[in-house]
């Protein structure tokens, strides 16, 4: 998967930009603040449609925009891309629908000039991503690392997307009928949306474990690698459901046991207490905690060593290799963990890397593929 050609208006700091790519290794480099992430940041939210930095999307339209091309701000974002399908447009535009009486910021898109659903976008330009912020999915909350799962599940299979903002939906009407009623709900009506959160999350836990079957083994084998051996990584799929006996196991009735164990005190606290949207990942170090006694080094690695794995999960459900986006992610490496991950790239169509310097990367990488000076929002010269 090669993506061609990046076009940005009102984007974060860029007025404009139209932005050239070629396969191999493209190193963006330039001061702290020049738009070097920005860049990267845009080519994963037309990966995912959404962006893995900013709190609402309101922050993605240039601050300083002026409305020249219309009577609302907006931001527009669009790539063309060569796909093991053919060639591939998609675009998407961040602006306020004034149709309604109160207009609300909403983001709309295209692929191949046709009007289309978020659904229908994600995964159609395939990316991985490493940031600084990887760390938190190691130690930060579990959402974090729900999040690393849905949107790995995300892009490769659109039905799963569908299947989790059913679920979603579930949840909220739930919880919505619990505040209403707690523990005056009548019976009828629980059973109603007992059935529906079963129906939707177990399939979901389903399809998480399967994932985590080839998963688990290859981040393993990843941290391996970036650390030379001598400490054994493991992850799991921890469940709200208890422990789950392989792929095999009667999820839904484990689900029905569950919510029926935790029934009074789900109805009390007027919350869905059970399901995929409690559950986590653990993470282990030679069988011992890694977020609580690892080093920052020993995150990094195993941060990393997902993201890697992640790579090559989405090689192994799609047949196509993501655009491998590395945002300043040598900046905390040993030279082996460094060298570890420049060849793991090397295996990538396109890489697109950041840094403050192009003196960051070894020379030989930097022969292989071309450099850009970002500054102020734009391409120096």
């Amino acid at each position: 998967m090669i993506l061609r050609r990046l076009q940005l208006q009102h984007f974060r700091n860029y007025r404009r930009l139209d932005l050239s790519l070629e396969e191999g290794v493209t190193v963006l480099y330039g001061s702290n603040g020049a738009g070097k992430t920005n860049i990267l940041e845009a080519v994963f939210a037309l990966a995912t449609t959404k962006s893995f930095r900013a709190r609402t999307d309101r922050e993605l339209i240039d601050r300083r925009f002026e409305p020249l091309d219309g009577p609302f701000p907006f931001a527009r974002l669009s790539g063309e891309a060569d796909t093991a399908r053919g060639t591939l447009s998609v675009e998407m535009i961040i602006g306020l629908d004034g149709a309604t009486d109160a207009p609300v910021l909403r983001k709309r898109f295209r692929l191949d000039g046709t009007a289309r659903k978020a659904v229908d976008v994600v995964g159609r330009l395939k990316a991985v991503l490493f940031s600084p912020v990887d760390v938190d999915i190691v130690t930060g909350s579990p959402s974090l690392r729900r999040r690393f799962v849905d949107l790995m599940l995300c892009q490769v299979d659109s039905s799963y997307l569908r299947l989790l903002q059913s679920y979603t939906r579930v949840v909220q009407q739930r919880n919505a009928a619990l505040s209403r009623f707690g523990a005056r709900m009548p019976a009828q009506q629980l059973d109603f949306w007992d059935q529906r959160l079963m129906a939707d999350g177990s399939e979901i836990i389903g399809r998480r474990l399967e994932m985590m079957e080839w998963l688990g083994p290859c981040a393993a084998e990843m941290y391996m690698r970036l650390s030379g051996g001598g400490e054994a990584f493991a992850i799991e799929y921890v469940s709200s459901l208890g422990e789950i006996e392989g792929l095999n196991a009667d999820v839904q009735n484990l689900f029905s046991q569950r919510l029926r164990a935790l029934g009074t005190k789900g109805l009390e606290q007027r919350l869905t207490l059970v399901g995929p949207h409690r559950d986590d990942l653990s993470m282990t170090l030679d069988g011992v905690p890694l977020p609580s006694f690892g080093s920052r080094g020993q995150h990094r690695t195993a941060a990393l060593a997902m993201r890697m794995a992640e790579a090559a999960y989405i090689l192994h459900r799609t047949g196509e290799r993501p655009i491998m986006l590395l945002d300043e992610a040598l900046g905390e490496l040993d030279d082996r963990r460094r060298d570890h991950l420049l060849d793991f790239t090397a295996s990538h169509p396109q890489v697109l890397l950041t840094g403050t310097t192009a003196d960051l990367f070894p020379q030989d990488f930097r022969r292989r593929g071309a450099l850009i000076h970002v500054e102020g929002g734009a391409i120096a010269a």
